[in-house]
């Protein structure tokens, strides 16, 4: 199982979160460029260098090959979405620590 989350800051708004899973007809760079056409349809400008994607893996999987970055995006192993720090290998961890030092 393997999901694409693309997080693009749009001008004015608030995040929008693209999310596309491993099995699917729909191509990553596909999805990705309807939001960009989107955006310049109703005038909005995405600002590409605060964009990121995090590519979510299954832990201890034997073979993962990380598949390029979008429009030369920036790869995470973690994002805070909602509140939440995710993590790419789907543990929790990172979020725990944060919260237990507040």
């Amino acid at each position: 199982m393997l999901f694409h989350s693309l997080m693009t800051c749009v001008n004015n708004a608030e995040d929008t979160t693209l999310l596309v899973p491993e099995h699917t007809d729909i191509d990553i760079d596909i999805e990705f460029n309807h939001v960009k056409s989107w955006a310049l349809n109703n005038h909005l400008t995405l600002n590409l260098t605060k964009a990121k994607e995090i590519v979510f893996k299954r832990p201890r999987v034997r073979c993962f090959h990380l598949p390029p970055a979008i429009d030369n995006i920036g790869q995470l192993d973690s994002k805070k979405l909602l509140g939440v720090l995710l993590q790419s290998n789907f543990k929790m961890d990172i979020h725990v620590l944060s919260i237990l030092s507040q």
